[in-house]
C-alpha cells in the first residue's frame, strides 16, 4: 500500500510541476505579447487560472499527507506518545469529515452549475470546479493512510 501511495504522490508532485511550468511559460509569453507586440492570446488567462486552481487542490492533499498542514503543537508535544497519537488520529479523522462533507456537497454543486460556459475558453465551468472533489477526494485518502501509519505505531515498538 506504501509503494502505491509514495508513487501516487510523485504523480502528483510532477504534475503540481508540470502545471507550476506551464503557468510560468504562458505569463511570461502573456506578459511579453502585452507589452511589446500588444496582443494576447485568447483565453490564456482563463487556462492559467484553471492550473492555479488545480495545483492548489492538488498541492493541499499532499500537504496533510506529509502533515505540512498548518498545526500548534506546543501542548500535544508535551503529551506521551499514545496521547499524542490519539490526538493526531481525531485530527485527521476531522480533517477525513470535512473534506468528505465538501466532497459530497461539491458534486451537487457541480451539476447544478457545471454547464455554466467560460467566458474566453467556453469551456463548462465543471472542468475548474472537479478541482475540489479531486482535492477532497485526494486528501481523504492520504489522511487514511496517515491514520493507519498512527494505529500501527504503538504495536511496532
Amino acid at each position: 500500500m506504501q509503494k502505491g501511495i509514495d508513487k501516487l504522490t510523485r504523480i502528483l508532485e510532477g504534475l503540481i510541476s508540470l502545471y507550476l511550468l506551464v503557468m510560468l511559460s504562458l505569463v511570461v509569453l502573456l506578459v511579453l505579447l502585452r507589452y511589446v507586440f500588444n496582443q494576447g492570446i485568447v483565453g490564456a488567462n482563463e487556462f492559467v487560472t484553471i492550473l492555479f486552481v488545480y495545483s492548489t487542490a492538488i498541492g493541499a492533499a499532499l500537504g496533510v499527507g506529509r502533515g505540512d498542514h498548518i498545526q500548534i503543537r506546543f501542548l500535544v508535544d508535551r503529551l506521551p506518545p499514545s496521547a499524542r497519537s490519539a490526538i493526531d488520529v481525531v485530527g485527521l479523522l476531522l480533517i477525513v469529515l470535512l473534506n468528505a462533507v465538501m466532497l459530497w456537497y461539491s458534486v451537487n454543486w457541480i451539476a447544478v452549475t457545471g454547464s455554466y460556459v467560460m467566458p474566453s475558453t467556453q469551456l463548462a465551468r465543471a472542468c475548474v470546479q472537479l478541482s475540489v472533489p479531486a482535492g477532497c477526494g485526494l486528501a481523504v485518502v492520504y489522511c487514511v493512510v496517515r491514520v493507519g501509519r498512527e494505529w500501527r505505531k504503538p504495536w511496532k515498538g
